[in-house]
């Protein structure tokens, strides 16, 4: 949305108004649950390694013209973790993230709003309560929430459903082919699903995942699908009772996602052995160089509090409020000329 765009047709801003009282009501939401709010860095000289994004990387210079890379936060997760190790308590924080390559598409924006919060001494299934709690305030607690035409009941506990369940209700796979590389290769392969040499089982993972489940998802009440793949969650705490899945959530509304959330991972020797994967798999798919926070393990060292942490991403929360069915609809200046 640019300022043209809101010149010629002031009743453009009713939308950002909108966002403003969202924005507003998240923050009264956990000033209510005693949550400390923190403001962290976007700039960094380190990251957490994670495969599954790109980030943007910049540099440094001191006043002698010494250069050192920087990166622009894709969360500000490497920062809270040690403000938790530290004794901050619960926390949350409403900030600028950047992913390279989400450029296009109704959903994506390369720099985006995200609300990240940490809740001490608390479980997944504990910040899901907290994730319903807040869509309920936002709405001012009516029992539905309207968006293109369709209508949701949020006044009941929302559907929560693991990945092996959706995954076996949906596209009619079971654990045993789904957590199988040859046996899953096979079955895409069956269902005329273009799969290259090079496509390894998270490639085609995705694929199904993102063409016949996720589609489900949200659709006729709010939906929370948990116990992701150990690969698809570097950060967060091993199932005991399955070890192929790590304690990690996603919620939906509308087919919307909207929040990711982990059990997160305190052991420091664990965290340390997923760093050397992850920094690997990024050199195995050509992605940017990054320099690992050794000061991030450091805090884990010291003693991170059990906690789960979600990220909400403000932006496609005010889609669904404001009714918009682009993310440039309800941030200035997105879509500006890039290319």
């Amino acid at each position: 949305m640019n300022w043209q765009q809101l010149k010629e047709n002031p009743s453009l801003w009713e939308t950002f108004r909108l966002r403003a009282e969202i924005i507003a009501r998240i923050r009264e939401f956990f000033a209510r649950e005693g949550f400390l709010e923190v403001q962290t860095p976007v700039l960094s000289p380190r990251l957490i390694p994670e495969s599954y994004l790109e980030v943007f990387t910049t540099q440094l210079k001191d006043r002698l013209g010494k250069v050192s890379p920087a990166f622009l936060t894709p969360s500000p997760e490497i920062w809270h973790k040690k403000l938790l190790a530290a004794g901050s308590g619960n926390i949350f924080e409403i900030t600028k993230s950047f992913r390279n390559t989400d450029i296009g598409g109704h959903f994506h924006n390369p720099e985006f709003t995200l609300l990240e919060w940490y809740r001490v001494k608390a479980d997944y299934w504990q910040t899901m309560d907290d994730c319903e709690r807040l869509i309920r305030f936002i709405n001012k607690n009516q029992p539905t929430l309207t968006y293109q035409g369709k209508t949701l009941d949020i006044s009941q506990p929302f559907a929560r459903i693991s990945v092996i369940e959706a995954f076996k209700k949906y596209a009619g796979i079971d654990s045993k082919i789904l957590f199988d590389a040859d046996l899953l290769k096979k079955e895409a392969q069956k269902r005329g699903y273009r799969i290259g040499k090079k496509d390894n089982w998270e490639v085609i993972y995705n694929l199904i995942y993102l063409k016949e489940v996720e589609p489900h998802l949200g659709q006729n009440q709010p939906t929370i699908i948990y116990d992701f793949p150990a690969q698809f969650a570097p950060l967060a705490k091993t199932n005991p009772a399955n070890p192929r899945v790590k304690q990690r959530f996603e919620l939906y509304l509308f087919g919307i996602e909207l929040a990711d959330a982990y059990n997160e991972l305190t052991d420091y020797q664990e965290q340390k052995k997923r760093f050397a994967e992850e920094m690997k798999r990024r050199k195995e798919m050509g992605k940017i160089k990054v320099r690992p926070d050794e000061d991030f393990l450091a805090a884990l060292k010291s003693g991170l509090p059990p906690c789960s942490g979600v990220a909400l991403g403000i932006d496609r929360l005010v889609m669904i409020f404001a009714n918009k069915t682009d993310i440039k609809e309800v941030v200035l200046f997105a879509g500006e000329e890039i290319f």
